[in-house]
């Protein structure tokens, strides 16, 4: 009876992206923590090198459903070769991308998979809530009451906080961009071009106005405005032509060369940032 629900696919699949900088690896107590069935969901926790923290290995290593997939790539990183083989290594119907050091309640598995059953076309995005800056370098808070007091909506359009979607309507869209404009080494862009494909494809996007994560707050770089303009220059030149596949994705024989405006776009963006 076991081994027969083992055999079978999962509902959800969990995508948690890595390039050896997560500070904690609290998402995935909170994932084994869900109402949802642990058969009918599983995690998968992609790092673009390949060194693992004995950390993540020791939370990953107790449960059948959660796998670590090293890419052993070198240099910048570049996120989109992590969401890509998550997707294609994935088994779920459902496509579940929340930023890798965020805090879940009980019940977020369970809502979001029922939301989707309302909706075939639904593109659902989860707010996150971010942790104030605190002073010095204290411990992480990774207590989720002491969060969901603490945290508040910084960023109301954060498409890269938690993407929920069919994993068909991800294929549909040929996946992440891997062009080397997206190769930022943290911060990127992804999010919203992901979103804006999906809106010219016609799907229904959706911020679920209760459910929530919670970031606990940690140093970080400061962020690099002309590491986004290049990647901004991608994304309006795909929304003004209703364009929804990456010039290089998941499938390459989908892939394309960038066409000749965008090009003298970048290379104005890297003259004035060089």
């Amino acid at each position: 009876m076991n081994q027969q629900k083992k055999s079978q696919n999962p509902k959800i699949s969990i995508l948690l992206v890595d390039g050896s900088y997560r500070p904690h690896f609290a998402v995935i107590d909170s994932l084994k923590r869900q109402t949802f069935a642990a058969d009918d969901f599983e995690v998968l926790w992609i790092e673009y090198y390949d060194k693992l923290k004995q950390e993540l290995i020791d939370k990953m290593k107790d449960r059948n459903n959660f796998q670590v997939i090293t890419l052993n790539e070198n240099g910048i990183y570049h996120s989109s070769y992590c969401f890509n083989r998550g997707i294609t290594a994935s088994r779920g119907e459902l496509l579940v991308i929340p930023d890798a050091d965020v805090l879940a309640g009980e019940n977020f598995l369970e809502t979001v998979w029922n939301e989707h059953q309302t909706n075939e076309r639904l593109v659902m995005y989860v707010y996150r809530m971010d942790e104030p800056k605190q002073p010095g370098n204290p411990p992480f808070c990774l207590d989720l009451d002491s969060l969901k007091k603490k945290c508040e909506l910084v960023n109301p359009s954060n498409y890269g906080g938690c993407l929920t979607v069919r994993k068909k309507w991800m294929l549909k869209i040929n996946g992440y961009e891997r062009h080397e404009v997206f190769r930022t080494g943290g911060d990127h862009s992804n999010g919203l071009d992901v979103y804006t494909r999906f809106k010219n494809l016609g799907m229904h996007v959706m911020w679920h106005p209760e459910l929530r994560l919670y970031h606990p707050w940690h140093p970080q770089n400061p962020r690099r405005i002309n590491v986004y303009r290049p990647q901004v220059a991608f994304v309006n030149h795909r929304a003004k032509n209703l364009d929804i596949l990456p010039y290089k994705g998941i499938d390459p024989s989908l892939d394309r060369e960038i066409p000749l405006s965008l090009h003298e776009q970048l290379e104005s963006e890297k003259r004035k940032n060089p």
